[in-house]
């Protein structure tokens, strides 16, 4: 498993936000991020990842209504982290804000 990855239920835990919130802010930033680096999707659909999902169910890590789970690198948790504390804002947000 990914030492240090986080769910988005860990990250909308840690700021203190709705579920939900973490995700939001994820889709909010992706587009610039890469799959297996950045993030890493795990499909209930794919055998390969199953044990590793019941490993994060059973730690409460995930939501339990999760299909498909996302977790963010380390790098990554903290910028969504401070998007998500109001700490920072994202460059295309802020440019959209100022139109």
């Amino acid at each position: 498993m990914s030492s240090g990855w986080l769910s988005f239920r860990e990250l909308d835990e840690r700021a203190g936000r709705p579920k939900g919130e973490a995700f939001r802010a994820f889709r909010r930033l992706e587009s610039g991020w890469r799959e297996g680096e950045d993030y890493r999707l795990l499909r209930s659909d794919v055998a390969e990842v199953a044990s590793e999902l019941i490993a994060l169910r059973e730690q409460e890590r995930i939501y339990r209504s999760s299909v498909t789970v996302v977790l963010l690198s380390p790098t990554r948790s903290a910028e969504l982290m401070s998007l998500l504390s109001g700490v920072a804002d994202h460059p295309a947000e802020a440019a959209q804000s100022q139109q």
